[in-house]
């Protein structure tokens, strides 16, 4: 009965090391089959002993040589030995398909499969299948293993399971012999697999052999793009090359095509792929020659509304159903990240961004909102009721100008401040533009005197002392921020301000004090409607003016009209009507020091008073309608006033 004995090169070459190295399995070679003289020969998968003395060795120079890949070789001389396979791309030329049996030794039917590579022979149809029968049993060294049949060869290591390389029958394996074979390739860890009339197989190397249904393609997942390829679901999402590698790209990097996608390779940046939306959206603006430069990252999917966004060197691209895909960079880009990107309230961006705009700037509208840039003031949000109020007023080309912060919310009021004046938000009034006004004084600590967190703060001042002539500011306070409400002009005391520290004194005198003074109540002849206390006069009514008596800057009530006591009920009355609606200033109270001064108000009768400010009437009952205890009268010369 014949035994099969491997070719001493495969034996050296399987316990020298892996097989993906040994040149000598590459072309499998095979002893021929010899008698045997001793009935105890060990069995089939097990090398033979050394032969009994008797028998003679076979003389290298005369004896035939069995080569499983190519049949016997007849001669003379032994061939020489194999040369190690090129490891540089084979010919990309498809493989004449040759018989099978014209170049493989005849089966014997003493040959043994079994084991994992028995397993895949029969799942392939056994000696009936496309490898058809064995011509040699099982070898193993280093944990690979490998069995030949007329049809080709079966693989196995534990980790990559039984693979076949098909001789004639399958696309990939004759490529593989052509090309070195296990040397250049290493050993199957996959099947061959047939996509149309296109095919792979892939190998311990990294290398994988792919039939386009045209020519052949060398591919390696030991490369960068390879890898990555690998990593991203190979074949399955990505699917096959259709090109080949192309290198000399910006920077020193690379590309290759593939069915749904393109793999990108620089130094700086790894390997990314590069597909769908966001991939188009990236070709559009120039690539990698683009300002985008490389990506730095897969797409990320998976987002808020079924969106994706990638990363590249100067800027992302964000993809949703609803908006498409669109860039982000720059100042708006790095703005529209801090702010949550599109998971803010911004959502997605809407277009790319609009540069060539008024000073310099750029606009990028976004589902939520627009971001606005500018060299001067960076870039900011404008949204909701405030970017409709900015809209009516020309944007950035209007006469506010680009937004300086992005807006600023309490409670039911919003704030946002711009380069020449703010847009307010109540939800009582909607939204309102105001200037930028000495309000902003109390906002950015230019104003000598403290507001001590007043609501609103009226702002009184003349142009220099012994003027009587006012400037009136009445500033609201939005979100923490002081805006004006309305600017009126009005009288104080007819002598002008006294300087700060100093007591106005008896108001015959003619001057008003300078200084910051809450307000905590109101007068008149009716109530307008306000959150002050409001004291409704009647024919009583006095305000103490006499120094150094229990009455002195308080409210009383007297029939009689004694030295400097003021007649409220009379101020009221008259044609002039002073005191129909009123406001008490409260200087020098509640710690009253006698004779600094008394019945300092606010108050009608626009005219040069005797230390009051006098407004128009309209102005003094939207003062006392808006007010609240604890706003506050901010009064002296400018110069006094502010820094």
């Amino acid at each position: 009965m014949k035994k099969p004995i491997l070719a001493a090169a495969l034996l050296l070459s399987l316990a020298a090391g892996p097989l993906a190295s040994s040149p000598a399995l590459a072309v499998s070679s095979e002893a021929p089959p010899v008698q045997a003289t001793d009935p105890s020969t060990p069995a089939a998968g097990t090398p033979a002993a050394t032969p009994e003395a008797t028998e003679p060795a076979p003389d290298p120079a005369t004896a035939p040589v069995t080569d499983p890949a190519t049949g016997p070789v007849t001669g003379t001389a032994a061939p020489e030995p194999p040369s190690a396979p090129s490891v540089t791309e084979p010919a990309l030329t498809e493989p004449a398909l040759t018989d099978p049996a014209a170049t493989e030794p005849a089966p014997d039917p003493e040959f043994v499969t079994g084991g994992g590579i028995g397993a895949k022979w029969q799942s392939l149809g056994g000696a009936g299948g496309v490898l058809g029968e064995p011509t040699s049993n099982e070898q193993c060294a280093a944990g690979v293993c490998v069995q030949t049949f007329t049809g080709g060869s079966i693989y196995w290591t534990s980790k990559s399971g039984a693979h076949p390389v098909l001789r004639s029958a399958g696309r990939t394996g004759p490529q593989w012999t052509a090309g070195g074979g296990l040397a250049a390739f290493g050993y199957p860890i996959g099947d061959e697999i047939v996509l149309g009339s296109r095919s792979l197989q892939k190998f311990s190397t990294g290398k994988v052999i792919i039939w386009t249904g045209t020519r052949f393609l060398n591919f390696s997942t030991g490369t960068g793009i390879g890898s990555r390829w690998a990593a991203s679901g190979a074949e399955t999402v990505l699917g096959l090359p259709s090109a080949g590698e192309t290198c000399g790209l910006r920077n020193g990097g690379c590309s290759q095509a593939f069915d749904h996608a393109t793999i990108f390779w620089s130094p700086q940046t790894g390997a990314q792929v590069i597909r769908g939306g966001i991939g188009g959206r990236w070709s559009s603006a120039g690539a990698q020659n683009g300002v985008l430069g490389y990506p730095t990252a897969t797409e990320a999917c998976g987002q808020v509304a079924g969106g994706c966004l990638q990363r590249f060197q100067g800027g992302s691209i964000y993809w949703s159903p609803a908006t498409g895909a669109w860039i982000t960079r720059g100042g708006i880009g790095t703005r529209y990240i801090v702010t949550g990107g599109n998971r803010s309230s911004l959502g997605y961006p809407l277009a790319n961004e609009t540069c060539g705009q008024a000073a310099g700037g750029c606009i990028q509208r976004f589902q939520g909102g627009s971001i606005y840039w500018s060299p001067l003031t960076r870039a900011w949000i404008v949204r909701g009721g405030i970017a409709q109020r900015y809209a009516v007023n020309g944007r950035a080309g209007g006469w506010l100008g680009y937004p300086t912060s992005n807006e600023r919310c309490a409670a039911d009021q919003c704030i946002q401040s711009f380069q020449r004046g703010f847009i307010g938000y109540t939800r009582a009034a909607g939204t309102r533009a105001y200037g930028i006004t000495e309000c902003q004084k109390l906002n950015n600590g230019q104003s000598k005197y403290s507001t001590y967190g007043a609501n609103r703060v009226l702002l009184t001042f003349t142009q220099g002392y012994g003027q009587s002539y006012a400037t009136n500011v009445y500033c609201v306070r939005m979100a923490g921020t002081y805006v004006q409400d309305w600017r009126t002009d009005g009288y104080v005391g007819a002598s002008g301000f006294k300087a700060p520290g100093v007591p106005s004194g008896p108001t015959r005198n003619l001057y008003s004090p300078t200084g910051s003074y809450s307000v905590t109540e109101a007068f008149g002849l009716g109530n307008p409607g306000t959150q002050l206390p409001y004291r409704t006069l009647n024919p009583g009514s006095r305000w103490g003016g006499n120094p150094w008596t229990a009455t002195y800057n308080k409210y009383f009530e007297s029939s009689s009209w004694v030295g400097w006591d003021e007649n409220m009920w009379y101020f009221a009355t008259r044609a002039t009507h002073d005191y129909r609606q009123g406001v008490v200033i409260n200087y020098n109270r509640p710690n009253i020091v006698q004779d600094a001064g008394f019945a300092i108000f606010l108050h009608m009768n626009k005219v040069p008073t005797a230390g009051c400010i006098s407004l128009d009437d309209w102005a003094v009952v939207d003062y006392i309608r808006k007010s609240r205890p604890g706003d506050r009268i901010i009064m002296g010369t400018y110069g006094a006033l502010f820094r």
